[in-house]
């Protein structure tokens, strides 16, 4: 259900890029092992990890700010990063907003529930569900049962 992908748009970044180039990626780092906070308050994750591949091969600077996942693509419009790194499925919606890279990883999303309580997603029905605010989670359970009162997070 998933579709795991960089959602960065290095387009504007040449394999020729100078040394002095810095690439300004924004993440949601609560998406482990991605994207995730370590001790030292510091990014850091595969994503982190990819990133800074790319930067070193076209010889430039990656830097990297931690918002919330759905500030990720407005930001990006207004230019606030160059690029944004971070786990985010390729919808319609979005793809009229921004372009994406090719995915690079296939994820499933699954619901939990008290154990043995919920056999189907139609159980969730009127049921208080949280999820994050701005995915497609969201939007799914949305869709599946409308008067959910579901819980962005």
């Amino acid at each position: 259900m998933k579709k795991v992908l960089i959602a960065a748009l290095i387009a504007g970044f040449s394999l020729s890029a100078t040394a002095a180039q810095t690439i300004r990626f924004a993440t949601e780092a609560s998406y482990p092992p991605f994207e995730s906070m370590d001790a030292s308050n510091k990014i850091v994750g595969f994503d982190v990890d990819l990133a800074n591949a790319l930067c070193k091969e076209i010889d430039a600077t990656c830097t990297f700010t931690n918002q919330a996942f759905d500030s990720l693509i407005p930001s990006l419009k207004f230019r606030r990063f160059d690029a944004v790194m971070a786990g985010m499925d390729i919808t319609p919606e979005r793809e009229k907003q921004v372009l994406f890279t090719t995915p690079y990883y296939d994820n499933s999303a699954l619901f939990i529930g008290q154990q043995g309580k919920y056999t189907s997603i139609d159980q969730l029905k009127g049921k208080k569900v949280g999820v994050q605010n701005g995915t497609t989670h969201q939007k799914f359970i949305m869709d599946k049962h409308p008067g959910n009162h579901h819980r962005a997070l």
